[in-house]
């Protein structure tokens, strides 16, 4: 029900595939497939990013497609938020997310003093033909002083290959803001493609490297394309 309900919406603000992907930056190959039931059961938090890139909330779907009975002090809140301007919202799913991202990731990132903690993932994200990219499997435990580490930095990844360079270079340990949705066109970011791993930069429709040596990656209509990072620099 809940894609019927979310499918309404857009028809109703009028946004194709193109105008939605770019306005959530959730890619059009996920988004068609989200809009045509082949994927059924999307996160909660890409859901939500659709959503509200049309003025709407989850609130607003005929099915949240939360089960949890909502307490008393939590429909209080829904009732307050669907009183609130754009601008409104906006504060508030800014103050929400934050908060959000700090509980769910805390324990992969936690500081000492003057030392960060990060994980790096030993299995390397490939910066060239792609490799399967596991995203529960790590080994080490980096100790990095604190002022090299950015401040939205969860977890570290290896590079492997050389597509990305001169920016990466093979064996380079990159800084990871991991995500709930997808960066922005342009933007450099770790994604699983049909379940191969990659360093690249988001283009429109395609995965780009920066090595002139390499052609773009073509992400097709039925392709699984999923942005697990931003890349916020390297170590």
């Amino acid at each position: 029900m809940w894609l019927e309900s979310f499918n309404r919406m857009r028809k109703s603000v009028g946004m194709n595939l193109d105008e939605l992907s770019e306005a959530s930056g959730v890619p059009k190959g996920t988004l068609a497939k989200i809009t045509a039931g082949i994927t059924r059961n999307p996160s909660i938090e890409t859901v939500r990013v659709l959503v509200h890139a049309m003025g709407y909330t989850l609130g607003d779907l005929d099915d949240a497609r939360e089960p949890n009975i909502l307490t008393t002090d939590e429909m209080g809140h829904i009732k307050k938020y669907r009183v609130l301007d754009l601008y409104g919202r906006r504060a508030v799913d800014g103050v929400l997310d934050a908060e959000y991202d700090r509980l769910t990731h805390m324990a992969e990132r936690e500081s000492r003093g003057q030392i960060a903690y990060l994980n790096c993932y030993d299995l390397a994200v490939s910066a060239g033909t792609g490799e399967p990219l596991g995203d529960t499997y790590y080994t080490t435990r980096l100790e990095i002083p604190s002022q090299r580490v950015p401040e939205n930095a969860h977890c570290c990844v290896r590079v492997n290959g050389d597509s990305m360079e001169p920016a990466y270079k093979d064996g380079d340990i990159v800084f990871v803001e991991r995500l709930d949705g997808s960066v922005r066109e342009g933007e450099i970011g770790i994604f699983a493609l049909n379940g191969e791993g990659y360093l690249k930069r988001l283009g429109q429709g395609e995965l780009l490297s920066l090595n002139p040596a390499y052609a773009p990656i073509p992400v097709g209509e039925f392709d699984d394309l999923r942005c697990q990072g931003r890349v916020l620099g390297k170590l």
